[in-house]
């Protein structure tokens, strides 16, 4: 990775500064990040929230359990 500046007549220069407009990279370089990027992505995006899943499956449980109970209800009323 290089810092560099570009000239008033439109050249690439060499810079050492620490903070710099522009950047060249390597092909290797950049392959390396996108692929760390899409990675990345990937963890975010398909990430395994043990929370999230346990509020998930307690709904579940409890509509299911709500529904049976009620359609159980129903049948016993509607022979009577």
């Amino acid at each position: 990775m290089q810092c560099v500046i570009i000239s008033e007549s439109g050249q690439l220069i060499a810079a050492t500064a620490e903070t710099c407009e522009y950047v060249l990279l390597t092909t290797e370089q950049v392959t390396q990040i996108q692929l760390n990027g899409l990675v990345d992505t990937l963890n975010e995006l398909f990430q395994f929230d043990l929370a999230t899943f346990g509020l998930i499956n307690a709904a579940a449980l409890t509509a299911f359990f709500t529904a049976h109970s009620i359609g159980r209800i129903v049948r016993v009323m509607g022979k009577t």
